[in-house]
C-alpha cells in the first residue's frame, strides 16, 4: 500500500479502480497522485523530497515530504495548502499525542485538525455556517489529507489496526477553523504561545460534536447558558465523564458574544463548568461494566460509596479548551461540544504553519 509506488494505467477510470485495487484510500474516491502534481507540491514546499517528518503509527511507516505531498494531492489539496497538512502531523506524532493508541483503540474518537491564524481567511477555511460539514476545499482536503497519511502510512485500517465499534464521520475527514473575526477572546493558537499573526495546526484527538443549544440569542441570562452547557458536556457514558481528559467547547458567534458582553473570559467559563458539569455517583454507579480500578476511573477522585457525591468531568479547569466558530444562526445560540479520549492520549497539540517565503 505504497502510494508512492508508479503505477501505469491507460485512463482516469482505470486510475481511480486502481487506487481501489491497492488499497490506497478507505472507500471514498482520491485524485490519482500523477508526478505533476506531486512535483508541484514539493516545489512549492522547497524542501527535499526524502525530508523525514517522522514515523506514522501503528505501521509506522516512514513519513517524508514526498509521501505527504502524495496523499495530499490524493485528499485534492492545492500546494498551499500542505503546509497546513505538515504542522497537524507534526502535533500528531508527538509522543505525548499517542497516537498509536488513537488509531487502535476502540473508543470512537479521531484527530480533529483546528487551523487558527491570518491563514483562516486567506485560504478559505470555514469558520462559519457548518463549520463541521462540507462546503469549504480546504477544510475538507486538509483533513482528509491527514486521514489518508493515518491510513496509508500508518495503517489504520478498520478491524484490523482500528478497532473502533462505532468510529464516526470525522474518520473521513476531521477539520474545522476558528473564527478569526467574532472571536472576543484569545485564540487557542494565543492561549498556547503564538502570536496573533502566526497561523497554526492544533489536533486533539476527540468523539464526534454534540450540538448544544443554549437560547443565548434570547433573554437568557449567562448563568443559564453556563449551566446548559454544563449539563450538556457532562454525559455520563463520554470517555472523559468516566476517565477524565480534555473537552473541546465550540462557542458559536452568538453565545460568545453573549457571554463577552456580560464579563466573561475563557478563564471565567472554565472555573463554572469545572464546578458546574458533574454527575453524581449514583447516575454514574450504574455503569458496572467500567473497572473502578482504572487510573482514570472517576472512583479515584470520588468516594463511589457516597451516593450525592458529584463526579466532574474536568479533573482541572484547563481541560477544558474553547474556541469560537459556527454560523450565527436563529436566537437558539448554537454550541457543541466534543469529548477527548480521557487520559489516554490525543492531547491537543498545536504547531506553526511554516509557509514558503
Amino acid at each position: 500500500m505504497d502510494p508512492t509506488a508508479e503505477i501505469q494505467v491507460n485512463s482516469l477510470e482505470e486510475a481511480h479502480e486502481e487506487m481501489y485495487r491497492l488499497g490506497w484510500t478507505d472507500g471514498l474516491p482520491a485524485v490519482p497522485p500523477t508526478p505533476k502534481l506531486v512535483q508541484a507540491v514539493i516545489d512549492y514546499l522547497g524542501r527535499d523530497p526524502r525530508e523525514i517528518i517522522g514515523l506514522v503509527p501503528p505501521k509506522n511507516r516512514i513519513a517524508t515530504i514526498e509521501k505527504v505531498s502524495v496523499n495530499a494531492v490524493m485528499a485534492g489539496c492545492t500546494p498551499e495548502l500542505v503546509p497546513s497538512v505538515i504542522a497537524a502531523l507534526e502535533g500528531m506524532l508527538d509522543e505525548e499525542f499517542n497516537l498509536n493508541g488513537v488509531q487502535a483503540t476502540t473508543n470512537c474518537v479521531a484527530p480533529l485538525t483546528i487551523v487558527s491564524g491570518p491563514i483562516v481567511e486567506r485560504l478559505n477555511f470555514n469558520y462559519g455556517d457548518n463549520v463541521f460539514g462540507g462546503g469549504s476545499r480546504s477544510t475538507a482536503t486538509v483533513g482528509r489529507a491527514l486521514r489518508l497519511i493515518l491510513w496509508n502510512l500508518g495503517g489504520g485500517y478498520p478491524g484490523e489496526i482500528d478497532r473502533a465499534t462505532l468510529g464516526h464521520p470525522g474518520k473521513y475527514t476531521f477539520c474545522i477553523a476558528e473564527d478569526p473575526k467574532n472571536n472576543p477572546w484569545e485564540s487557542i493558537h494565543e492561549e498556547y504561545g503564538f502570536p496573533e499573526t502566526q497561523s497554526c495546526s492544533s489536533v486533539f484527538a476527540c468523539e464526534a460534536p454534540h450540538h448544544i443549544a443554549t437560547g443565548s440569542g434570547y433573554v437568557i441570562t449567562p448563568q443559564e447558558i453556563i449551566e446548559v452547557i454544563a449539563d450538556s458536556t457532562a454525559t455520563a457514558g463520554s470517555s472523559t465523564m468516566n476517565g477524565g481528559g480534555q473537552v473541546l467547547l465550540v462557542l458559536g458567534p452568538m453565545t460568545a458574544r453573549t457571554l463577552a458582553n456580560n464579563g466573561y473570559d475563557k478563564n471565567r467559563i472554565r472555573l463554572e463548568l469545572f464546578e458546574l458539569a458533574r454527575k453524581p455517583v449514583s447516575l454514574m454507579n450504574s455503569n458496572k461494566f467500567l473497572n473502578p480500578e482504572h487510573p482514570f476511573h472517576w472512583a479515584q477522585i470520588v468516594d463511589p460509596n457516597k451516593s450525592t457525591d458529584l463526579i466532574p468531568v474536568l479533573r482541572k479547569p484547563e481541560d477544558l479548551l474553547i474556541m469560537v466558530a459556527g454560523g450565527w444562526g436563529s436566537g437558539s445560540g448554537f454550541n457543541a461540544v466534543c469529548h477527548g479520549w480521557m487520559q489516554a492520549g490525543g492531547q491537543l497539540q498545536v504547531r506553526a504553519i511554516n509557509e514558503p517565503v
